[in-house]
């Protein structure tokens, strides 16, 4: 859903995170697919899909559900052209520092 420039300026910045984008054989997965890997690597996953990730956020953590690393969701009119780059990072990077551990977001959700 995002530029990877954005996760390379929070690389730069010191933060672990990875654009899905960015890796050419990750482009294709589906949005299941997605949250598998994010689960399997402990990450949380930024989207503004929210119509499939709310669904599979909360099938993740029902009781019994595999559970997953939290998801940070963006309404659907938050702005996201090149020019808004500087203010999604500084925006992620605030939610990095409101999470700071791998589990502090797990099953979780939160807004951008």
């Amino acid at each position: 859903m995002l530029s990877a420039v954005i996760a390379e300026q929070l690389r730069a910045r010191g933060h672990h995170v990875e654009a899905i984008n960015h890796h050419s054989q990750h482009e294709a997965l589906s949005d299941s697919e997605v949250l598998d890997l994010a689960r399997a690597e402990h990450r949380a996953v930024v989207t503004n899909n929210l119509v499939d990730f709310r669904v599979l956020h909360h099938e993740a953590i029902t009781p019994g559900g595999p559970g997953d690393f939290g998801m940070v969701f963006m309404a659907g009119n938050y702005r996201r052209t090149k020019a808004d780059v500087g203010r999604i990072v500084t925006a992620l990077e605030s939610k990095l520092e409101q999470f700071p551990g791998e589990t502090d977001l797990a099953n979780g959700e939160t807004w951008l």
